[in-house]
């Protein structure tokens, strides 16, 4: 069976990749190209350096404060319109360029869109003028066969701390132009202010767009030009009906659910068990890769590991409990040792044909297998450390609400100076479990923060208070109606067949409110008062499809886009595809992430350091006129 998933991937991969090649391809000649360091190596996974040097790219580089050296005539630049900042930086390497004489041909390129902003940006620079900017939709990065990611970062910053809402329009174009290609999805769920403000977005762009189509067609001369000509289809009808075709072909969505992080904060804040969200806590990942060069047995290898999703062995072990992974290696360990071992009993020269295929296969999954073991056995020693196991017991009792002695060894971790991200982590898991702090251990734990890691955090707590999550005690807790209502801490013996495997026992919100617009007999609408719990508006918005095409069932397997608006973690990624696995295959699930996080990526979103990283301002005494200091001999100004 094809997996809708998988195929819709690979078709949006191919559609982003003929774009961008097609606007290299505009700029004839030998040519540069500066990238916007959040696409720099997502940008990987498009294209191929062979494909850039096959059209035309020299050199490409990361976008910076620093100018470029290079001989070429032609510099395209490829940012987010979103980083009003990286104008100054083309600006900056515009200028240099104009001081030492270069004649060039620059293009800028704005991803998803152009905007005035930056162009208005670039006027101000005084280089308008020497720029030709055009827009190009790349909207995703393909990470995996099943995820989409946007890599756009900070969008819960900007969001909840800001009050941005601009990153929802973004989120909201991406989903329209998956709309564009694949079909009108029949029904959107979506929870939380980033998924409410998406959907109101969504529903005006298409409100837009028919009244634009219904002008277009106004528009049209009525009488033939020419007696005796053929009518031909008007352009814009004809582009219509070429992406209906299209996406009559391709894989039709059945369902969009968007997630605000806001919602479910619980699952970045606890700990998971699967094997690469592991690696993400550990090491990290970024862009499918991870830096192990901090460990002993990695020295004399490569410091980073690709962690391809086209590895079959990878794919398998991913996913899995640590508790499970270390069997199931063992198992392939003995297996090439068996291949080894079996060269003497092959006699004949079609034995031994067969030998060699099995010796080069076994020989070339040694290597990886050796790294995965040790990889592994880093894990389970960090796990069972007696730091780990510590702050392990602590969330435990958190979640349970079974201790009141949390708050005191939090207290010892600030004291201790603990990584920050560990202590913020468990307090604020404290802060949403019990609906707040009470104001006189708030004040202290607040004060022991800012004297253990410095006055740079003021201003991250200060952003924590005003998401709702470090929060002063006010009024009764809501866990455990939320506990119960979504059933989150799941017994051991039930474990095995629940999404709650990923966290050994806890399951991830967010993957059961998904499990439950199917498992409910009317979704969300069955259960009102389990969604009032939780932070946000819920609503389950149906859509119609455009006016003359007719609603296309998909048929089994349904395809359901998961969108997780402020990023996802690799938890959460596992606990959803094993819940495509409990149902059997009857839904399918494409993840759609502005980023992927963890807990330190996220506390580090919440931070300000470019506010203390910047230079003093110099306090200019202005002195007062002799003639203004006047006054009654009592006054100061007298004398």
């Amino acid at each position: 069976m094809a997996d809708p998933a998988a195929e819709l991937v690979e078709k949006v991969r191919a559609d982003v990749r003929s774009r961008l090649l097609d606007l290299l391809d505009e700029v004839v000649g030998r040519k540069v190209l500066l990238l916007d360091s959040t696409i720099f190596r997502p940008l990987d996974m498009i294209v191929k350096p062979s494909d850039l040097k096959d059209h035309g790219v020299q050199q490409w580089h990361k976008l910076s404060d620093q100018s470029v050296q290079t001989d070429c005539a032609q510099m395209i630049f490829l940012v987010r319109c979103c980083r009003l900042e990286l104008m100054d930086w083309i600006a900056k390497q515009i200028l240099d360029d104009e001081g030492q004489g270069k004649d060039r041909h620059y293009v800028v390129v704005l991803c998803p869109r152009k905007t005035e902003q930056c162009a208005e940006r670039l006027q101000r620079a005084n280089v308008r003028a020497n720029v030709r900017i055009v827009q190009c939709g790349l909207h995703f990065f393909p990470f995996d066969r099943d995820v989409l990611s946007m890599e756009t970062p900070g969008v819960f910053h900007d969001f909840h701390v800001q009050g941005d809402p601009s990153s929802a329009f973004y989120v909201a174009k991406a989903l329209m132009y998956l709309q564009s290609h694949f079909g009108v999805v029949p029904s959107i769920h979506s929870i939380g202010g980033v998924g409410k403000t998406v959907v109101d977005v969504m529903l005006r762009l298409r409100k837009e767009e028919a009244l634009r189509e219904a002008s277009r067609e106004l528009a049209l001369p009525k009488e033939l030009s020419q007696k005796g000509v053929p009518p031909v289809a008007p352009r814009s009808k004809q582009q219509k009906e070429d992406k209906e075709a299209a996406a009559a072909k391709g894989p039709r969505i059945s369902e969009v659910i968007i997630v605000d992080r806001r919602v479910d904060l619980f699952s970045v804040l606890c700990s998971p068990f699967t094997y690469q969200a592991l690696i993400d806590m550990v090491y990290g990942v970024s862009n499918n890769q991870t830096d192990i060069g901090c460990a002993e047995w990695a020295r004399e290898k490569s410091p980073q590991l690709r962690l391809s999703p086209e590895d079959a062995f990878y794919r398998e072990i991913r996913d899995l409990h640590i508790d499970k992974l270390g069997p199931l290696l063992q198992e392939k360990a003995r297996a090439i040792q068996k291949t080894y071992a079996e060269k003497d009993n092959a006699k004949t020269p079609s034995e031994m044909a067969e030998y060699v295929k099995k010796f080069k296969t076994a020989q070339s999954d040694h290597p990886l297998l050796e790294i995965h073991i040790n990889l592994a056995h880093d894990l389970r020693d960090a796990i069972q450390s007696e730091e780990f196991q510590a702050d392990l017991r602590l969330e435990d009792e958190i979640t349970a609400q079974s201790a009141q002695s949390c708050l005191e060894a939090l207290e010892n971790y600030i004291d201790d100076q603990k990584p920050f991200h560990v202590v913020l982590r468990l307090l604020c898991l404290y802060s949403l479990v019990n609906n707040g702090v009470k104001a006189k251990q708030l004040d202290s734990l607040k004060r022991g923060v800012i004297q253990s890691y410095g006055y740079k955090h003021l201003l991250t707590l200060c952003n924590m208070e005003r998401v709702g999550m470090l929060n002063y005690q006010m009024g009764k807790s809501v866990w455990s109606g939320i506990k119960q209502q979504f059933s989150l801490l799941v017994d051991d013996s039930q474990i095995e067949n629940d999404i709650s495997y990923a966290y050994s026992g806890y399951a991830p919100l967010s993957v059961r409110l998904v499990q439950m617009t199917k498992s409910l007999p009317r979704g969300w609408r069955s259960c009102p008062d389990a969604l009032s719990l939780l932070h946000g508006p819920a609503q389950q918005v149906p859509q119609t499809p455009t006016e003359g095409t007719a609603a296309v069932d998909p048929g089994p397997p349904a395809l359901v886009i998961v969108v997780f608006a402020g990023g996802v973690t690799h938890g959460e990624v596992a606990a959803l595809r094993k819940l495509a696995e409990l149902e059997e295959g009857r839904r399918r699930f494409l993840i759609v992430t502005t980023e992927f996080i963890n807990a330190k990526k996220f506390f580090e979103s919440l931070q300000c350091e470019q506010v203390f990283s910047q230079p003093p301002l110099e306090a200019t005494r202005v002195q007062a006129p002799q003639e203004q200091r006047r006054g009654f001999g009592f006054w100061p100004g007298a004398r």
